[in-house]
């Protein structure tokens, strides 16, 4: 594990936004704890990068984004140290306290993907419990985001950062076991991913797109199997890019493992993570369902559904959520 940077305030003023712009800014308000003194000039090349892509100061923030960076160290407690955040990712990165619980529930030995890296607020966290991640991200500067993100924790050599769409590497996936390949190797399945690499995976953390920053209203799509969710609950078919009971299934069959952690809404339809049980092949156990809470306990944030053995290895006193729930 890579030593952490060294973090000393300093006054540090960059070009925030638009490189051409005379107005600077003093980033050192928002990010006191890192020192440009100890960056190598390759870091310092890729922050500066970065930095026009990220919304830093608060007045470069659209109002309906605001509130997120008052929240900025509920998503990342090192938040000083130098994390970026583009505009996407500051309404769907995951809260750490949230994150920090998920990756102990999907704890191992073996390899943890996560299909929608995004920023790498989960991945980060998983790769603290976990021997190893795969962090997919279809989204260039949103992966270099991560691999940043990552580098302030001290965590970026256990994460492997792949750049591509998660659909078309389900889909090689497939062909691959197709075709018999269960073969640990070194032969080259997709974008750099190994054979061996894929074989050591033990669960898969799914958290796609939920929607938007308005998610709740987004419009319901029909699907065959899958109960229609009542009103007022987040229904699966507004999950991106592909209806959430479709998403879950292809990750089964890519994987070949039902030890999913599926990150979702509050309020999504309880019934339909459900029926995503009781069809795969052969039975799995019941779901687990853990709601998650931030601001002290004050708000509930999310809820996390978890399968397969991510269900089964659950100890009913220690891991009930109606009994401690998850606080920030």
């Amino acid at each position: 594990m890579t030593k952490k940077r060294k973090r000393t305030s300093v006054a540090s003023f960059v070009s925030q936004l638009d490189p051409t712009s005379p107005r600077k800014h003093n980033l050192s308000a928002y990010h006191p704890d890192l020192d440009f003194s100890t960056f190598s000039p390759s870091s310092l090349a890729l922050y500066t990068s970065l930095l026009p892509h990220c919304l830093v100061h608060p007045s470069s923030f659209p109002p309906k984004l605001l509130k997120y960076w008052y929240q900025r160290y509920t998503l990342f407690t090192l938040y000083a140290a130098g994390c970026l955040l583009d505009a996407e990712s500051w309404f769907s990165v995951t809260p750490e306290s949230v994150a920090f619980r998920i990756a102990k529930r999907c704890a191992c030995d073996g390899t943890v993907v996560d299909l929608f890296a995004g920023a790498g607020g989960n991945a980060i966290q998983l790769a603290m419990t976990c021997g190893k991640v795969i962090a997919v991200e279809m989204d260039e500067t949103r992966l270099k985001l991560a691999r940043w993100n990552a580098s302030v924790y001290g965590v970026e050599e256990r994460i492997a950062f792949v750049r591509g769409d998660s659909l078309e590497l389900m889909k090689t996936l497939r062909r691959w076991r197709e075709k018999g390949g269960e073969e640990e190797g070194q032969e080259e399945v997709w974008n750099g991913l190994k054979a061996s690499e894929l074989k050591a995976v033990e669960a898969v953390f799914l958290s796609p797109p939920w929607g938007g920053v308005d998610y709740a209203q987004s419009s319901q799509r029909e699907h065959l199997g899958t109960s229609k969710a009542r009103e007022g609950e987040y229904d699966l078919s507004s999950v991106q890019p592909i209806h959430g009971a479709d998403l879950f299934h292809q990750v089964h069959k890519a994987f070949n493992t039902s030890n999913i952690a599926y990150y979702l809404p509050r309020n999504t339809s309880l019934q339909q993570l459900s029926d995503l049980t009781t069809s795969l092949d052969p039975p799995q156990p019941p779901v687990r369902i853990e709601y998650q809470y931030v601001n002290h306990g004050t708000k509930l944030s999310s809820l996390t559904a978890y399968y397969g053995a991510l269900a089964a290895e659950w100890d009913d006193e220690l891991d009930d959520w109606r009994k401690t729930p998850t606080t920030a």
